[in-house]
């Protein structure tokens, strides 16, 4: 792997577009940002058409997009996640921007999302203040912060009251919505979601060895209720059906080929899109799927990888997870899909 590992690593820094290079050298090789070599290619990549388009969304305020939850260039989170994946730094003034006027938020009622977001915040599965709260930390707002020490406590409170449970019938009631068999969350009941799993990955400040110990054996415990669940969607009580940032408990691991996105293509782009991100996390659930190092090792040991993508997988993916600017040249092509690759590689200490 090794070899492999340095060919496709050189290739990248020969070939790959500027705000892919930025990435290399920084989250890959550890370069520093403060050198004049990554300075003149921060200034490239603001030059950026689709970054000086998120920029264009700001508003004299300095809200990125029209609602904070939604896609890119009108919600706030995805164009924080689109400025952040292309490699523009939180020291850019339009991030900084951003982050004040996220902390000095007071018209959010009016969002569209806010309604919806709240009653899953009402019902302590983690929707609009939480997304608030995971976009701060995004930003680089302190834990200390009291939205975002709430959505610690909220994560923490929905891993301990799991532990009181034994089946998907002690928290969850069957239901049928719009023809399909569903469920919904009992009033009161306490089960994490994703948006509790992002926050606890996403933060340091609660870790201590009795939290730790609790949260690692309470998401054990999630996973082995939930190993045979195959209700559907579980939804918000709340008069009528929300449907929570539900997280994949029962997921099955195995090794990924792309013949398996071949059915669904999108999910090639939401698999890669993943593995580009940018955002910090530091793991506690030792939980990663145990074939992806391997798998993505294939992947990129396979001279025929690219030709082996299917054209509707490779419209999914430039539409949602591509990074390079543009596709005119074959390279970048090929760095676009390496990249996310090799960075989740190097993160889990593969390479």
């Amino acid at each position: 792997m090794k070899e492999t590992y340095r060919k496709i690593l050189d290739y990248l820094i020969e070939n790959a577009p500027v705000n892919i290079l930025y990435r290399v050298k920084k989250e890959i090789l550890n370069e520093s940002v403060t050198t004049s070599e990554m300075h003149a290619l921060q200034e490239k990549i603001c030059d950026l058409p689709k970054v000086k388009k998120a920029f264009s969304c700001q508003n004299a305020y300095g809200f990125l997009g029209t609602t904070l939850h939604g896609v890119y260039f009108d919600g706030f989170d995805s164009t924080v996640e689109l400025l952040k994946k292309n490699g523009v730094e939180l020291t850019n003034p339009h991030l900084q921007k951003a982050k004040e006027a996220l902390l000095d938020w007071n018209d959010y009622k009016n969002d569209h999302f806010y309604h919806a977001g709240n009653a899953m915040d009402e019902h302590g599965r983690g929707g609009f203040r939480a997304i608030w709260a995971e976009q701060l930390l995004e930003l680089g707002v302190d834990e200390s912060h009291p939205m975002i020490r709430e959505q610690i406590e909220n994560a923490l409170h929905a891993f301990r009251g799991a532990m009181e449970y034994t089946s998907p019938d002690d928290f969850s009631k069957k239901a049928t919505f719009r023809g399909e068999v569903c469920r919904y969350y009992i009033k009161g009941a306490a089960f994490p979601a994703a948006n509790h799993v992002k926050i606890l990955e996403k933060t340091r400040s609660w870790r201590n060895k009795e939290s730790i110990s609790m949260v690692r054996r309470a998401y054990a415990h999630c996973k082995e209720i939930m190993r045979d669940y195959h209700d559907g969607v579980i939804y918000i009580n709340c008069g009528h059906f929300v449907g929570p940032f539900n997280y994949h408990w029962n997921q099955d691991y195995h090794r990924i080929t792309v013949r398996e996105f071949d059915d669904c293509p999108i999910n090639f782009a939401w698999f890669m899109k993943g593995l580009g991100s940018a955002s910090k996390t530091y793991p506690v659930f030792d939980d990663g799927n145990p074939y992806l190092a391997e798998s993505l090792t294939a992947m990129l040991e396979n001279q025929n990888f690219i030709a082996s993508i299917s054209e509707e997988q490779l419209r999914m993916f430039k539409n949602y997870a591509s990074i390079a600017p543009s596709w005119r040249k074959k390279e970048h092509i090929a760095c676009d899909l390496y990249f996310p690759m090799l960075l989740t590689l190097h993160k889990m200490g593969e390479t």
